[in-house]
Parts: C-alpha cells; structure tokens; sequence
C-alpha cells in the first residue's frame, strides 16, 4: 500500500510539473503553427506539410518525446494579389512523458488573413482553436488492486478511472504577423497569445490546475548573399507562466539548383540561453525537405543519473504551383 500511494504522488507531481509548460521544439522554425496562428499558410506554394520528431534525454532511456504533424494552404496562391494570403491549416501535436506513462494530444485548426499595405509589405491576424487530452497509459502502469495470486492483471479494473482520463479541454489562441518582402531580403515579425480562455487540465477536477497563458514574440530575417548563397534567421522569446524561452539562430543556404531541379543544403547553428545549443543540416530536394539537429547541453542543471541530450528530425514537403523566388528560407 505504501508503495502504491508513493508511486500516485508521484505521477501526480509530475503531472503538476509538466503543466507548467506547452511542448517546445528545437526545430521551433519547422512548426509554424505552434508559434502564431497568423503563419498559416505563408509558406512557398500552395499547400505545406510538416512534421517534428523529438526524442529528449535520450541516452539512459527515453523519458520524452514529442511530435507534431501539420498541414497548411493559402487559398489565394493562384490569385494576383501576391502579398494577400487567406490561409488555413490544421496541426496535430502528441507528447509523452515519465517513459511513455504520461501521454497527451493536440489538435488545432487555423485560420489566418494577411492584407497588403504597401507593394511590399502586408500584416496579417490569425486565429486558432484547439482540442486537447492528456491521459496516463494504463498499458505501462499498474495499481495494488490489480495484484493476484498470478501477479499483476493489468486487464482487471484499477479503480482510478478519474486518474486515468481527464476530460478534453478547449484553447483558443490568436496572433499578428508583419512582413516585409523585396527581390533579395525577407523580413516578419510578430507576437502571438496561446491559452487565452486559460482552459483547465486536472485529472482530480483541481479547478487550480489550469494552462496559463503564453505570449511569444518572434522575428525572421532573409537575406540573398553572393554566389547562389543565402542567410536566414529567427529569434524566438517565449513566456508562459514563471518560465520563459528565448532561442536564436540561423543557416546558411548552398543553392545547387539547376533549372528547376531544386538542391539546396542548410548549415546552421541556433542558441537556447541557459540550455543548448544545436547545430542543424538540412537538405532540400525538390519539394521535399529533411532536417536534423542535436543539443548539446550547456546548463549547469543537476539530472542526475539522465544524460541531457537530445536529437530533432523534421520534414517538409511543398506543393510548389508557385517557385521559389531569389531567397529558398528552409522554414517556408
């Protein structure tokens, strides 16, 4: 019994610590829409799809992941109001914690309109409503009720259903975005709320226990170098709660396109203060684009017996109606 009750405090604590905080990305860039919902459907071409794969704290086991899979499109792209977008997009976003006993689950769906102000520049507004559930897996963990003569019957009832479900709880989030375009440099920057009917998330119905609101701030820049070579990068400032995010970065783009048979390799490096910093590759093919970047941990924190490290892949394909311009940013 004694057991059983230290192993419920325990995913209790850790349930209440987790909630502190959404799932972040290193690869940040690759996931638009979990930045601002007004990024939906500012990407190359018509339709993008993108995914995120995150494997934290890997060596030692595994004890999180994350992962994100969305789909966006500008239902203006074959329009000639090039600077206007009517983007939509959907996004769906899992994690799992404590080596996979804690699991939760996303899903969003996006609307965004940016409106031209000059020929060169627009500003657009974006709004997001998300459905979301966490759970722990009853598969990976078992209760003092369950032992019998056999062992543990993982198949009989636990007698927690209230700890094993919680009820699906509702976000929505909205977001500005300015950009700035010419032939041989790209600018955008903009600030986005996250939570802002600051849903509750209890497994015990703690009305306590709710998702704080998050504001990100976030700025891009591209630029056209000599020689068929291009430089793109971004800061990220996050805050939610008493924690805070800020992570800076960018690549070097090689372009080895001949016609319209696009090769292009990504060199970068991004900055997380207090954390890590981690080197990224990426290579663009056609319109399919694969990247990969690894942490390595500068913070002093003490994890014990857990080696802090992590690897990221991600993956993006572009319906390319529309062609690259003179700037091939990895991340749109």
């Amino acid at each position: 019994m004694k057991y059983y009750l230290i192993n419920i405090f325990f995913i209790l604590f850790s349930i209440n610590t987790i909630n502190a905080q959404d799932p972040h990305f290193s690869q940040y860039f690759m996931s638009p829409l979990t930045i601002n919902p007004a990024l939906s459907g500012t990407g190359y071409g018509k339709f993008r799809l993108m995914s995120n794969f995150r494997s934290q704290w890997q060596i030692g086991g595994t004890p999180y992941s994350s992962y994100t899979l969305g789909l966006d499109a500008n239902l203006l792209a074959n329009k000639k109001q090039k600077n206007n977008i009517l983007g939509i997009g959907v996004l769906f976003l899992g994690d799992q914690s404590n080596y996979g006993l804690l699991k939760s689950s996303y899903v969003s769906s996006t609307m965004d309109y940016h409106q031209s102000i000059s020929k060169n520049s627009s500003i657009g507004a974006g709004f997001q409503a998300t459905i979301g559930r966490r759970y722990l897996d009853k598969v990976n963990l078992s209760f003092g009720n369950q032992f019998g003569k056999n062992g543990f019957d993982l198949t009989s009832s636990n007698g927690e259903n209230n700890l094993m479900n919680m009820p699906l709880f509702y976000a929505l989030n909205a977001g500005v975005v300015y950009s700035y375009k010419s032939t041989y440099a790209h600018f955008d920057a903009g600030f986005s709320f996250f939570n802002l009917n600051k849903p509750n998330q209890s497994f015990l119905n703690d009305k306590s226990q709710i998702y704080p609101i998050e504001t990100v701030f976030h700025t891009n820049y591209d630029v056209s170098l000599i020689n068929n070579i291009f430089f793109s990068g971004n800061a990220i400032f996050r805050i939610q709660s008493k924690q805070n995010y800020f992570s800076v970065g960018g690549v070097l783009g090689f372009d080895r396109t001949k016609g319209n048979n696009y090769q292009i390799l990504y060199f970068g490096n991004w900055f997380r203060e207090g954390d890590a910093v981690y080197p990224y590759f990426g290579l663009l093919l056609n319109n399919i684009q694969i990247g990969i970047s690894y942490d390595i941990t500068i913070s002093k924190q003490n994890l014990g017996s857990v080696s802090p490290q992590s690897i990221e892949l991600s993956f993006v394909w572009r319906d390319m109606t529309r062609q690259f311009g003179k700037i091939r940013c990895p991340w749109k």
